[in-house]
């Protein structure tokens, strides 16, 4: 506490004279004798204690008097916390919190319009030519710029909802090394007017810089709200016929239980599954929805819960695209092994709708067409070229599968030119012996519904010699079949966006036994069903802010590309680009709204894209006034005002914040109270 004129202090030397008073009290006391005084001496005693009580009750009540009066008149206030002298000139930035949070209801009304209300409220407050910087979630290039009154004015009038949430650092720590010419020497104050949820507010992030910040706590009513965290898919890639498990994870952050609620999915506007779940307080459920995809081509999708008064967050939005056929490739040369394996693929996908299989000699094929393709069968072929290397590996990136039935040269160096393209395991010799194949990876998603029952001992087909390969963990191979001594038989290889499938033998009329046995069939239809690319079933408004066409999607680069939304028709076009997974559309942050997306090329739909609003702003948890002071402490924000009584006309706050929270007013409040208690005293102490 300081005071405004401190000379004024030496009046309490005006304390001395109700001392004075008290010690020479001019009182005499007559004393009178009686024959018997035992209960006379009792009455004195008490009379005399009481006596004194009374008197040092008034005692202090007159000297408290002369206190407050004196303190009243030096003008005592609480000085503001500031450790730097004001400059003329300052430059206030302030922060309106408007995101989908800033909707609840509190006893002033909605927070955002009172955020709004006290933004206006604190430009009015400062002198004129004070200069102003705003900010919202939205970070809009125009907010960089520095207004006068009146503009500020204009631009706190237009703020409203933003579905963007952004931490409070990314606005302190900008706000704080941003410099001007205009504004060098100025002092800077920033005002956050917010709900502060915990999932934004994140003071340990803030910088240490030189500005004087204010928080200003909006309380809104407390609500409940059940919503629709996120959601996936077991199987990122999409087929006809497919059974689709969807999987949605869904939060109550209220303090009641909910049962039996509906969850439900529609696909192209058609209701497709339906689910209930139950949720308990501050708890979270996942539920799955399953379905097969009867259809091919643009998928849209949504995911729905009821849930008020905030419904941003009741929808999913998803998309995929389903292919209407596979394309698979078999290279092959003009040996015998070659032709007779390419014999078996051909029957094998001779009749089949689904996937279509075109041939190629190993020497005359078009090496740049190997993207178009979802797998590629190298059939025991005897040589490859590093150009031929190259782009198959630049295909794999796309996501194309590639299948390796090697050939069984004495010389496997060619076949490890391969493999060590894909960091996939060496070739180390040659196993002559006739191996039955004795081990299936029953675990694995690969062999899921391929037999209706497990048994112990089955009987597979014998192999005429296999390649025997190192065995090292520095590759991520699984291996899927295997022989009687432990041997692979067939592995599989994640890479980039494709998968390699190594086989451990060829595919010849030696091995004929493989190719008439039940498990042929199963495991190469299942090698071109694995090699859909995967595909993102959801993006997040004002995070994602571009889109990579699957490769397979037949593109006109010459024609225009337009992004609609099919609710309401609004189209815009988006740059457009070449990088190595094909063409990339870019569209910044011209997407602001949740729902379904379509790309269109010369009018056609190619693609399409979901997007949703982040769920940060569905967390409707809060950092009260006490916790923003001990987190501002332990991060040593040491120029940090929490301003607690927001519903006060902020002239009045601001003047405490300039000059201090002046106290006279309730010196004096207090010397009339000690007045009265004189008065009381002398008057009723008997």
């Amino acid at each position: 506490m300081k005071f405004l004129f401190p000379t004024f202090l030496f009046a309490l030397l005006a304390i001395a004279i109700p001392i004075l008073i008290h010690l020479f009290s001019f009182k005499r006391y007559k004393t009178v004798y009686f024959s018997n005084v035992d209960f006379l001496k009792d009455i004195k005693k008490e009379s005399k204690k009481k006596s004194r009580l009374k008197q040092l009750l008034m005692l202090a009540a007159r000297i408290l008097t002369i206190l407050f009066l004196v303190f009243s008149f030096s003008q005592p206030f609480i000085p503001a916390n500031r450790d730097a002298q004001t400059q003329p000139n300052q430059l206030v930035a302030v922060y309106i919190d408007n995101s989908f949070s800033m909707n609840a209801l509190s006893e002033q009304g909605q927070l955002l319009e009172v955020a709004r209300n006290k933004a206006l409220e604190i430009c009015l407050a400062y002198p004129a030519g004070t200069k102003f910087r705003l900010f919202t979630n939205d970070l809009k290039p125009k907010h960089q710029h520095v207004y006068n009154k009146e503009q500020f004015i204009q631009e706190v009038s237009e703020v409203q909802t933003s579905p963007t949430a952004v931490p409070l650092s990314l606005i302190y720590n900008r706000f704080a090394s941003q410099k001007n010419e205009t504004t060098e020497n100025a002092d800077k104050n920033l005002y956050f007017i917010s709900d502060f949820q915990r999932t934004v507010t994140d003071i340990p992030n803030f910088s240490e810089a030189n500005i004087f910040s204010y928080y200003l706590p909006l309380v809104p009513n407390e609500v409940a709200n059940l919503y629709i965290d996120s959601c996936w898919v077991e199987v990122p890639a999409h087929r006809m016929g497919q059974e689709e498990n969807m999987f949605v994870r869904i939060k109550n952050s209220s303090n009641q239980d909910y049962q039996n609620l509906p969850l439900k999915l529609f696909l192209n506007d058609s209701i497709k599954s339906i689910t209930n779940f139950s949720v308990e307080a501050q708890n979270e459920i996942v539920a799955n929805l399953k379905y097969n995809n009867n259809s091919s081509g643009v998928q849209l999708g949504k995911i729905e819960i009821s849930d008020y008064p905030f419904t941003h967050d009741n929808n999913w939005y998803i998309s995929y695209f389903v292919e209407k056929n596979l394309k698979a490739l078999a290279i092959s040369n003009k040996n015998d092994d070659s032709k007779e394996g390419l014999n078996y693929l051909t029957a094998l996908f001779a009749n089949d709708n689904y996937v279509q299989l075109d041939e190629m000699d190993v020497k005359s094929m078009q090496v740049n067409r190997l993207h178009e393709y979802n797998t590629i069968f190298l059939v025991n072929l005897n040589n490859f070229t590093s150009g031929f290397l190259n782009e198959l590996e630049s295909a794999v990136n796309k996501g194309t599968s590639v299948v390796l039935f090697p050939g069984t040269s004495n010389n496997p160096s060619f076949n490890n030119q391969l493999l060590d393209q894909f960091n996939a395991m060496r070739i180390v010799g040659m196993d002559s012996t006739k191996q039955d194949i004795s081990g299936i990876d029953f675990e694995n998603n690969f062999f899921k519904d391929v037999f209706r029952k497990r048994e112990q001992n089955p009987i597979l087909p014998s192999i005429e010699g296999h390649l025997r390969f190192e065995t090292t963990t520095r590759s991520a191979e699984n291996e899927l079949l295997t022989f009687q001594n432990g041997d692979k038989a067939l592995s599989q290889l994640n890479y980039e966006d494709g998968k390699v499938w190594v086989f451990s033998f060829p595919l010849n009329q030696k091995n004929e036994a493989f190719a008439r046995d039940i498990l042929f069939v199963p495991t190469l239809y299942n090698i071109v069903l694995n090699s859909l690319p995967k595909q993102e079933i959801s993006f997040t408004v004002g995070e994602n802010t571009f889109f990579d066409i699957p490769r397979n999607l037949k593109v006109n680069l010459e024609s225009s590309l337009e992004i609609e939304n099919p609710v309401n028709a609004d189209k815009f076009i988006p740059a457009k680009s070449i990088t190595g997974r094909g063409t990339r559309i870019e569209f910044g942050e011209q997407i602001s709204t949740d729902g379904h997306y379509l790309i269109q090329n010369d009018g056609h739909v190619v693609s399409s894209m979901a997007f949703n609003y982040n769920r940060l702003e569905s967390d409707l948890r809060y950092f009260g006034s006490t916790e923003l002071k001990d987190k501002l402490d332990v991060a040593q924000q040491t120029n940090a005002t929490i301003i607690e009584e927001v519903e006060r006309n902020f002239s009045e706050i601001f003047e405490e914040i300039q000059n201090g929270k002046q106290l006279w007013k309730l010196c004096i409040l207090l010397a009339l109270a000690f007045i009265l208690a004189e008065v009381l005293i002398a008057r009723f102490w008997k």
